[in-house]
């Protein structure tokens, strides 16, 4: 059963289940309010009669004025019913026949309240011809020589008038005020109908999106709801359940690029474990086969090959193994504070005679008194060294490297640039994948996971790298250091003049 049938359904049982106790609440308090204001009207009919007659005496009870008493009460109010009781609440004498008599004596309390509050109404007491009912009444003592010999008990609604009042519940009036009150609960759930049509109908627009979205057909997207203009409870989940799709729909579109990049790796760590294997087992395999007949220079000359094919295998093994620990959270950052501008020029040193030999000039600019760093320092050196590494073996003779810091009042910011050969602007988005090396290979290429150690490094750190490139321009890479909380405080203080230092190499 849909919401939208329950929740009609519940609201007209919660009308009908209203509508009748309106009923009986109105019923119930009608009749007290009857009562209430019959007891008032006709309180002092039975100390207007007992003032008249005296109705006990010496000879006991004086029958003739009782009579006439009763026949003047009824004429006041035609349901009354008059019953002499004496002065301990026994039935002394009534014009009730005695077959209609349930009871032989009536209670006194609710009597003497009457005759002492004249605020409590409605009062009931006990009515003599039913033991199970109690109705109102006008009670007045009656008194014999100075002395109450006993009470003038009139009860007001009689059973004649239960059966009038039964005739009046009949009546048009009535019927008519019913069919009134039953109209305007028709029109109220009519109402409340169309009201729980209205509410439900995001909620069943929301179902429907689910169940086509689960079927794989899609989601129709509710402007609306995105839009963030309502903020009811159904367009919130709207837009929580639009934005549980997109991401569903991101992380599929990830797993599958996930899966594509595994298939790639895969076909990249074979080529690239292969071909050094290759080349190590055919060098290996001709100093073997020729053995004595080699020439001693060419013996040397291929195990020579063979040793550094076995360094580049290993160095591929450990750069993997490496990258491995980085993205497995294996490796937790040693953080401490340390001077940025010595790893810089320490770094430097150990790439200079590489960088003579093929003719590069490195370049070195950072400010000694400058901030000290946060981090890693052995991290910070392997980043240092991929990205020297790179820009070196991309660089052309003649051409140069540049390691130097940038000015940053939150962070410390590190640039390793080159002027080589650049990198085609359709291989940006994926440098830093991992054994991506684009379209061409520069002389030297590596298996392609030195930038991909790098960005986990520092992304490590709570830092970004980003690299810009023009082709036959060169390359740019940056990325950012914390500053030392120790240093925070003071960096605005350090001489702002930055002192450059020049390394030619």
């Amino acid at each position: 059963m849909r919401l939208y049938t329950r929740l009609t359904l519940t609201f007209g049982a919660l009308l009908g289940l209203l509508a009748v106790v309106l009923v009986a609440l109105l019923t119930q308090i009608t009749e007290r309010y009857h009562a209430e204001v019959s007891q008032r009207l006709n309180a002092g009919i039975a100390m207007y009669v007992t003032d008249q007659t005296a109705l006990i005496g010496r000879s006991g009870v004086n029958r003739a004025a009782l009579n006439e008493l009763a026949d003047r009460a009824m004429m006041l109010n035609p349901s009354a019913e008059v019953y002499l009781l004496t002065s301990d609440g026994r039935i002394l004498a009534t014009l009730v026949p005695q077959a209609r008599l349930a009871r032989r004596a009536v209670d006194l309390a609710p009597i003497r309240q009457f005759l002492a509050d004249n605020d409590v109404r409605p009062l009931y007491g006990d009515d003599p011809t039913d033991s199970r009912r109690r109705r109102v009444f006008s009670v007045a003592p009656v008194n014999a020589e100075g002395a109450l010999a006993g009470y003038l008990y009139v009860v007001l609604g009689s059973a004649r008038f239960e059966s009038v009042a039964a005739a009046v519940r009949g009546s048009y009036t009535l019927q008519t005020g019913l069919t009134i009150a039953a109209a305007v609960l028709l029109a109220m759930f009519a109402v409340g109908a169309g009201l729980f049509h209205a509410l439900t109908l995001p909620l069943r627009g929301l179902a429907q999106r689910m169940q086509a979205w689960s079927a794989g057909a899609g989601i129709a997207r509710d402007e609306r709801a995105e839009s963030g203009a309502s903020s009811n409870e159904i367009a919130v989940l709207d837009r929580q359940f639009a934005d549980l799709t997109r991401q569903i729909e991101r992380q599929l579109h990830e797993l599958k690029a996930g899966d594509a990049l595994r298939r790639e790796l895969i076909a990249n760590v074979s080529h690239d474990l292969r071909t050094p294997l290759a080349s190590m087992r055919g060098y290996l395999e001709t100093v073997l086969l020729k053995g004595a007949r080699l020439p001693e220079d060419s013996r040397r000359q291929y195990l020579e090959t063979a040793c550094r094919q076995c360094e580049h295998l290993e160095q591929l093994i450990a750069a993997l193994f490496e990258l491995s620990k980085l993205e497995s959270g294996a490796v937790v950052p040693q953080r401490e504070a340390f001077a940025l501008s010595e790893l810089l020029q320490d770094v430097a040193l150990r790439f200079r005679l590489r960088a003579q030999q093929a003719g590069v000039e490195l370049l070195t600019r950072f400010d000694p008194t400058g901030p000290r760093a946060h981090g890693d320092i052995a991290l910070i050196e392997r980043v240092l060294e991929n990205l020297l590494d790179n820009a070196l073996r991309h660089t052309p003779a003649g051409g140069r490297v540049s390691l130097e810091t940038l000015p940053d009042e939150r962070r410390i910011r590190v640039s390793v640039a080159d002027t080589g050969s650049g990198i085609a602007v359709e291989d940006l988005p994926r440098v830093f994948d991992r054994f991506y090396r684009g379209g061409g290979q520069a002389r030297g290429a590596r298996s392609g996971l030195g930038l991909a150690i790098v960005r986990r490094i520092v992304e490590l750190h709570g830092q970004t790298v980003s690299l810009t490139s023009t082709p036959g321009v060169g390359t740019c890479v940056e990325f950012g250091l914390p500053i030392a909380p120790a240093a925070r405080g003071s960096v605005a203080e350090q001489n702002p003049a930055r002192e450059e230092s020049v390394r030619r190499a």
